[in-house]
């Protein structure tokens, strides 16, 4: 064989070397992209629950309105979802109607402080409201007590029914006011209790001082979700 000739075939089979080794490297990268989309980097992306709330009127017994409230969470994210608690309260509301000059006044001088404003001509909400049901639950990994897990794969959705009643001579509306406390399913669960708030509202609480377990309470999430009814 000539020096020439082995020149050309040293040159080819370089050639096919790089060749081969551009398709295995494709290939690879190929691979790595469908495991990293598929796999890794859902496993990074945060938790994400969305709240839904259906409310129909069941029926009524004379100035008794009861409703059929469907409360349904759903997964909207892509990564495995750990339901800690929920907190359901209903708070009854009352619009008193007449004209009052100091209600004008009293929206104008809000304006260059608030960060929320809103005022009607001929009525004012009793704003907080009463609470006149308030339930909770806390699910597995929330409590030591027995409780029944509630995890949500990736577009998943559950809903749950509740009859609630209110006395429409003391209401003209009803705000229904869910919330959702969960963590990434693969991830340790955060403790719950609890809490007591604003006119006797439910909420939930990290158990854990969150100044001192910053880690901890980082993990938790929450989704808050108010719908209205009217009673007329």
């Amino acid at each position: 064989m000539t020096q020439e000739r082995r020149r050309r075939v040293t040159i080819e089979q370089a050639a096919s070397l790089v060749q081969t080794l551009a398709i295995v490297a494709a290939g690879a990268w190929a691979v790595y992209t469908f495991v990293y989309e598929a796999r890794i980097k859902p496993g990074l992306e945060p938790p994400a629950v969305s709240v839904r709330t259906d409310l129909v009127r069941a029926g009524e017994r004379g100035d008794r309105v009861a409703i059929r409230s469907t409360v349904t969470r759903t997964n909207v994210g892509r990564t495995g979802v750990r339901i800690l608690g929920l907190t359901y309260n209903v708070v009854g509301i009352s619009a008193r109607f007449g004209a009052d000059p100091g209600r004008a006044a009293a929206f104008a001088a809000s304006l260059p402080a608030a960060a929320s404003v809103g005022s009607a001509r001929d009525y004012a909400l009793t704003e907080p409201g009463t609470v006149i049901l308030r339930q909770g639950t806390l699910f597995e990994g929330a409590t030591d007590a027995p409780a029944e897990p509630s995890d949500l794969n990736p577009g998943e959705a559950v809903s749950r029914d509740l009859i609630l009643y209110a006395d429409r001579t003391q209401f003209d509306f009803l705000r229904v006011e869910v919330s959702f406390a969960f963590a990434k399913s693969d991830e340790a669960p955060v403790p719950l209790h609890f809490a007591a708030g604003e006119g006797g509202r439910l909420s939930l609480m990290p158990r854990a001082d969150c100044r001192a377990e910053p880690e901890t309470c980082r993990r938790l999430k929450t989704t808050d979700f108010a719908t209205e009814f009217s009673l007329w």
